[in-house]
């Protein structure tokens, strides 16, 4: 056997901690990754105190790496589980970085998210038209009966009364009877009893509709299936409560819901750890390192998370910083355990500061021009 040790990819200390975290999968045929390299810089290891700091000091410290003439599209943000990028697409949506998510739907265009502000903007307007798409979309989640022939019923009556859905199935369902007329009047009493609701918190409001409609039991009865529409369901309701109306999430929510199809600028890579094997870059943040989230407590095999963790440290070239929160919502955590095994001489706590590298522009990379002066000096 010839074991192919040489890394072209990756500097020393990179190496270095890859390697101590793998030599713990005792099923491993053994192998030290080696570099020409250099050693370069240590992996940087932060400490944050929540998800909200961790989100918006890696936005911070991605446009400051980006005033120093580091590419976007040369940084890249791998998480364990789909659901910690929601955080991350805020920082950056507010400090105007572009990015993409990788072999993912944007936080605001999943949908769950979809459905759970569906529910909510028909509280808002019942009788109203423009609540009709909410209508459509959330009618029959879960499922209530509600087929193609009612729905028809439903639209006729509407168009003829120049009324709502809503309002049409209203009408229609009065004295009938059956398990489907049931359950579709115990949908209409949820959205009204919402609707004249005097709960100030939208979370809280969110929360009563998704599960007293049955939406929340649903996904919950899918099981494994359904832990990551609950996970964005959760992030959801805490995002709302950050908002003092409905106006302000709905415009929120059509912001981070825009299309950016312009290539005219490079684009910050966001995506999960599975999804970046085989692909590089020049600086790779590692974010959710806590003993509650990586390893998953979900995974029955231990030695894939391990194998994932050396997958995630080895996609950096020049530059890795793992981040890890004290608490999370509102669990407190430890680092992980991977970290823990990476060499001291290897690692450093906070962000590395190069002061050999000086400020450049890259074409096509937008600035914010005051902090690009006084970066270069001015």
């Amino acid at each position: 056997m010839i074991a192919l040790e040489q890394n072209f990819r990756s500097t020393g200390h990179i190496l270095s901690a890859a390697n101590a975290v793998i030599s713990h999968d005792t099923n491993r045929l053994e192998k030290t990754l080696y570099t020409a390299s250099g050693d370069g810089e240590p992996v940087d290891i932060l400490r944050h105190t929540g998800s909200q700091d961790e989100a918006s000091g890696i936005a911070a410290e991605i446009g400051r790496c980006a005033l120093e003439g580091v590419p976007y599209e040369d940084m890249a943000v791998l998480y364990r589980f789909y659901h910690l990028s929601r955080l991350l697409e805020e920082s950056l949506l507010r400090a105007r970085i572009p990015y993409e998510l990788v072999n993912d739907t944007a936080f605001w265009q999943r949908g769950v998210v979809k459905d759970a502000l569906a529910f909510l903007r028909l509280t808002c307007f019942p009788y109203e038209r423009q609540s009709d798409e909410a209508f459509r979309r959330i009618v029959n989640q879960p499922a209530r009966g509600i087929g193609a022939k009612a729905m028809a019923t439903f639209e006729q009556v509407a168009d003829e009364e120049a009324i709502s859905l809503y309002e049409a199935a209203e009408r229609t369902v009065q004295g009938r009877t059956g398990k489907a007329a049931d359950k579709l009047r115990g949908f209409l009493d949820v959205i009204l009893k919402s609707a004249r609701s005097d709960e100030p918190s939208l979370g809280e409001r969110l929360r009563v509709l998704v599960e007293e409609s049955g939406y929340l039991a649903m996904h919950q009865a899918a099981g494994e299936d359904g832990r990551t529409a609950l996970e964005n369901l959760h992030e959801l309701l805490s995002l709302a409560n950050e908002f003092s109306s409905v106006e302000e999430l709905f415009d929120h929510a059509a912001l981070g819901s825009e299309s950016r199809d312009d290539d005219s600028v490079g684009r910050v890579k966001l995506m999960t750890i599975h999804g970046s094997k085989g692909l590089e870059f020049g600086h790779v943040f590692l974010i959710g390192w806590e003993d509650t989230l990586f390893p998953s407590r979900t995974n029955i095999d231990p030695a894939e998370e391990r194998r994932l963790a050396y997958v995630a440290l080895t996609r950096g070239r020049q530059r890795v910083s793992v981040s890890w929160c004290e608490f999370r919502r509102g669990e407190q955590a430890n680092p992980s355990c991977f970290i823990d095994e990476i060499p001291l001489q290897a690692r450093r706590d906070g962000w590395g500061r190069n002061l050999k590298r000086r400020p450049a522009l890259q074409r096509g990379t937008v600035f914010n021009r005051q902090a690009q002066r006084e970066a270069m000096g001015f």
